[in-house]
């Protein structure tokens, strides 16, 4: 540390606070302190740091499932916050009764980190009432969790003003049953529809607000019941990724062309919306991760210093590719 507080031309103290991530160092100082740490391969001893000032500099996320590809995606978010910030994640995966079930009668991450992130597991009142007893901050992601429910209507509010921008009066919507899993958004989502379309003068339809499980196969089955009545709409907004696939494969195998007679448009951004060339917008859920890491580190830092300065998450954005055109003619 002296070695590298000489060759900043610092403080051996502000080069400690600057890697540390704590108050008292300007950004232009922490960036230099940090630039000249890394040329010199200097990094804080973790070990020693939770000694002399009682943080671990790691947080635990406990989950169900790391192969479900949403929760992948801000399970990635969240990471990529916490390493920006100088913080190790431990993983507990408890996808199975017997892994879920050791997890909470051990609780093995009591004295190993300074906070915890769940995500997608979806409480029992004993669980909580465990987590709620550990002397560090819990954030909740998911499963019911009100206040970290990722920004569904806002993703439905750039859809549908694309949409409408392009000319399209007859939207339907179809909604996957994993977006049940964030409660309080899934709940409001009809009405934020009926209200987005409503203020661009265009009236809802039931039957154009269709559900279905999450797959290609849930995409295949929700355009069939939406071209089922006489009257079919031009457009179509889809929250799962897989189920616009399936929109989009069941449409050009019965030979309808996209985007020429039907446009469709992703609000789960990923590998898939991109191979495909599909309308999707992108960062909602790597931005939810980053959101949860924002309101976890405040609550451990307050307990001794202000929270470290993190990169803004970049936000939601819609990004056009070749699922979306104007309305065919009348």
């Amino acid at each position: 540390m002296g070695d590298v507080a000489r060759a900043a031309g610092v403080s051996a103290a502000t080069v400690s606070r600057a890697l540390r991530g704590e108050p008292g160092v300007s950004a232009s100082t922490r960036a230099h302190v940090t630039e000249v740490a890394r040329r010199m391969r200097y990094a804080i001893a973790r070990d020693a740091s939770s000694l002399a000032g009682g943080r671990r500099y790691a947080v635990a996320v406990l989950t169900t499932d790391v192969g479900q590809r949403t929760w992948g995606d801000v399970l990635a978010g969240a990471e990529g916050a916490l390493r920006a910030s100088g913080y190790d994640v431990l993983l507990y995966v408890v996808g199975d009764e017997a892994a879920r079930a050791g997890f909470f009668e051990e609780l093995p991450l009591s004295r190993r980190v300074d906070g915890v992130l769940v995500l997608s597991v979806r409480l029992r009142e004993h669980e909580a009432a465990l987590l709620r007893e550990l002397p560090v901050p819990v954030v909740t992601v998911g499963e019911g969790a009100a206040d970290d429910s990722p920004d569904l209507p806002g993703s439905l509010d750039l859809a549908v003003r694309h949409l409408v921008g392009l000319g399209h009066r007859d939207i339907a919507l179809v909604l996957a049953d994993s977006t049940a899993a964030w409660s309080s958004s899934a709940e409001d989502l009809d009405e934020t529809y009926q209200e987005l379309l409503g203020s661009a003068g265009l009236a809802s339809r039931p039957e154009w607000l269709v559900w279905c499980s999450p797959t290609v196969v849930g995409g295949e089955e929700a355009v069939a019941a939406l071209f089922d009545g006489q009257d079919r709409p031009t457009a179509l907004i889809a929250s799962s990724g897989e189920a616009a696939l399936g929109a989009f494969m069941r449409l050009r195998r019965d030979g309808w062309a996209v985007p020429e007679q039907l446009s469709i448009v992703s609000l789960d951004g990923h590998d898939i919306a991109r191979a495909v060339g599909l309308t999707a917008v992108e960062g909602a859920a790597r931005e939810q991760g980053e959101r949860a890491v924002h309101r976890l580190l405040a609550r451990i830092q307050t307990q001794d210093a202000a929270a470290p300065e993190l990169p803004t998450p970049a936000g939601a954005a819609l990004v056009e590719r070749g699922s979306t055109a104007p309305p065919p003619a009348v």
